[in-house]
């Protein structure tokens, strides 16, 4: 029987309808209609310096863009005014993450967004999936959409992928710290790290927040290293009148730049904005982000920091690089530097984990690098006078006697800046044994490489840490080397006053091996000076008491000195007398700088054949040797000789010299070029003027 539907009346006035059967119905509710979502926080209205990084985000295809950087480097600032400049593309709306409001173990955090995100685009909390099917949900709800995300505080990529989007057209902007990049590079992201701005951009960023005006040059902006948080709480300082003067800021900065760095809300107000980084790092890492801020020196490399927090090369590596993906360590061609806002935050670690952890690390830098200068200062000078007595530990520089000189004379090229801290380390650490043992053995590599400021400052500081330490003898031998650079660089006054020093005190508690050293030298000052006769006696007597010490060495020394002073038949007679010891002793660079003095005298004797052949072999035994600044002079030598005689051999001494001169840092190298006539021969020396 074919059904019907029947309508009685029911009391109150109300209908019912029975139905046996219904057929389709359209039912109309009244929904509200879902707004497209605007969750872009606000931005700054301008941004000083990233013009290129703006312009890579708002001109690029990439689906994700990392901003990526230092703290307090402006990642957000960056992707809120990108994300501005670039929301009216995406008709799907723009949507916001804060994953700092999430919980701090990873997926927590994830899913908290993920469950921010299904609702921005519809999906009501009734119906919201259990945390492992949000992903799918989030990439099938965003799939149809072009949607603008911007997340930020982001530690770690596994976060910002996770929040990817499921169609084409959307794009992610991330503002945080990505530690496996590659993950990003897979899914066509870009990873765009933000550097701190050049002193230019600060000072325009600075003057524009705080209305003053400031030079590039000002100490606020060195102070805030090129951060803009940290030149926002400067300019705020300004503002307040807490410090109405660039005079007043100044002075307050020199007290202390913690409040530069610091949260200044939220329930991790007062701390410093590296804190939650530092407390991210494994444990090894965290004590050797605590050393690095001990450790007084710009840059460490891996090798030093490994010594630093006694690490093998593998575990040091693995610090350093977890630091560095940490983004609070920087890694420049092989040299750790960290930012001084963040080795202030260093330093501030180190100093709640203790001092003795400082000086322990310290202490051992210092013993290592004076030990292996030692060892280094062996093989370079081979047996010589030397105050500091020999280290038990084992000598790194094997091979024949050339293979050890060079190998020796690299360390000393690739280390000489360190070893320069690590002396002023160890005076600071109270160690000033080390420190004059150290400016000795530094001694046999600035004989070698004529750096007259740099041997200066180490000969003059081992004296002060030798006088400190009580060694008379130490404070003898450091003063009378550093009288050598004085000379060359005419600062007689200053030389005289030293030799004299050194002598007083030689002759007071020396061996008479150093009271002929100092001797030496004084010949060596006087000569400079316009006194040739003193310091022909100055040579004879230190002749005279390596003779008694039975130092044949200083003996040679002091023969080709005399006789380079000389200037004679007499002179040409002790200076191959000190040839012929230093050949048949296996000295070679001693061998070469007295067949120098040969060459040179017989020239000046009017002997051009024998001159030139001993100056041409010099010049070859330098070059073997490595002894490059000698081996300038020689060349530089036989150019001014074969000028005339032989232009095209003189022009090609002239070359290497330059170059030479060029490489060691010299400004000979430019006073010889300007010197030289123009020259289209097309060897390179017009090139070199």
């Amino acid at each position: 029987m074919e059904g019907r539907n029947e309508v009685g009346e029911v009391s109150g006035g109300s209908s019912v309808v029975q139905a046996n059967y219904v057929g389709q119905v359209t039912m109309a509710a009244s929904v509200p209609e879902r707004m497209v979502p605007r969750e872009l926080p606000r931005a700054v209205g301008r941004l000083v310096g990233r013009d290129r990084e703006i312009r890579r985000c708002v001109d690029g295809s990439a689906p994700l863009f990392v901003l990526d950087g230092l703290s307090g480097v402006g990642r957000r600032a960056v992707a809120r005014y990108v994300s501005r400049r670039m929301a009216s593309r995406f008709s799907g709306g723009q949507l916001y993450v804060d994953l700092s409001t999430g919980l701090v173990d990873g997926e927590q955090v994830v899913s908290s967004a993920l469950r921010g995100l299904l609702r921005s685009v519809g999906v009501d909390e009734q119906v919201m999936p259990p945390d492992s099917e949000l992903p799918a949900w989030w990439r099938s709800r965003s799939a149809e959409r072009e949607c603008l995300l911007l997340v930020e505080n982001v530690t770690e990529a596994e976060q910002v992928l996770a929040l990817l989007p499921g169609g084409e057209g959307s794009v992610v902007l991330a503002a945080g710290r990505v530690e496996a990049q590659v993950r990003v590079r897979a899914v066509g992201g870009e990873t765009i790290k933000l550097e701190p701005l050049a002193p230019e951009q600060a000072a325009e960023l600075f003057g524009w927040l705080s209305g003053v005006e400031i030079d590039v040059e000002d100490e606020v902006l060195a102070h805030c290293g090129g951060l803009p948080q940290a030149l926002e709480q400067a300019a705020n300082l300004v503002l307040a009148k807490r410090c109405p003067t660039l005079e007043s800021l100044r002075e307050r900065l020199r007290k202390s730049r913690d409040e530069l760095m610091k949260v200044w809300q939220g329930s991790k107000k007062g701390e410093s904005v590296f804190e939650a980084t530092y407390q991210a790092a494994g444990r090894e890492a965290q004590r050797m982000y605590r050393l690095l801020g001990a450790y007084p020196a710009g840059g460490i490399s891996a090798e030093t920091a490994g010594m630093l927090a006694a690490l093998d090369s593998v575990e040091a590596s693995d610090a350093l690089a977890e630091l560095v993906s940490l983004r609070i360590l920087d890694d420049e061609d092989g040299q750790y530097v960290l930012h001084p806002l963040v080795r202030d935050h260093a330093q501030v670690c180190a100093a709640r984990a203790g001092v003795e952890e400082q000086h322990e690390a310290l202490q051992r830098v210092v013993v290592n690098f004076r030990d292996v200068a030692y060892h280094a200062d062996v093989a370079v000078l081979g047996p010589r006078f030397r105050v500091a007595a020999a280290p038990e530990t084992t000598d790194p520089f094997t091979g024949t006697k050339e293979e050890r000189n060079a190998a020796a004379l690299a360390w000393f090229e690739l280390h000489r800046r360190t070893l320069h801290e690590i002396q002023a380390i160890a005076m600071e650490i109270g160690l000033p044994d080390p420190a004059w043992q150290l400016a000795e053995s530094l001694t046999a590599y600035y004989f070698n490489r004529k750096r007259h400021a740099d041997s200066l400052q180490v000969a003059l500081h081992g004296a002060e840490a030798a006088r400190a330490a009580g060694n008379v003898p130490a404070e003898a031998r450091l003063s009378s080397v550093a009288s050598r650079p004085l000379s060359d660089l005419e600062r007689f006054a200053e030389a005289e006053e030293l030799v004299n020093r050194s002598i007083e005190l030689a002759d007071l508690e020396g061996p008479p091996v150093l009271r002929a050293s100092v001797r030496e030298f004084q010949g060596r000052y006087l000569d400079k000076s316009g006194q040739p006769e003193a310091a022909q006696a100055a040579y004879r007597l230190s002749i005279e008491l390596n003779e008694q010490a039975g130092e044949l060495r200083g003996v040679a020394l002091a023969r080709m000195f005399l006789g380079d002073s000389l200037a004679d038949a007499a002179g040409l007679s002790e200076l191959e007398t000190a040839h012929q010891w230093f050949a048949a002793n296996e000295d070679p660079r001693m061998a070469a700088r007295a067949l120098l003095a040969i060459g040179k005298l017989r020239l000046k004797l009017s002997d051009d054949q024998l001159g030139l052949e001993a100056v041409e072999q010099a010049v070859d035994a330098f070059e073997r040797s490595g002894l490059y600044s000698y081996e300038a002079d020689a060349r530089e030598l036989l150019y001014r000789e074969l000028a005339e005689r032989e232009p095209d051999r003189a022009r090609a001494h002239l070359k290497r010299a330059i170059e030479l001169y060029r490489q060691l840092g010299s400004l000979r190298a430019g006073e010889l070029a300007r010197s030289v006539p123009d020259d289209n021969s097309g060897d390179g020396t017009a090139e070199a003027q």
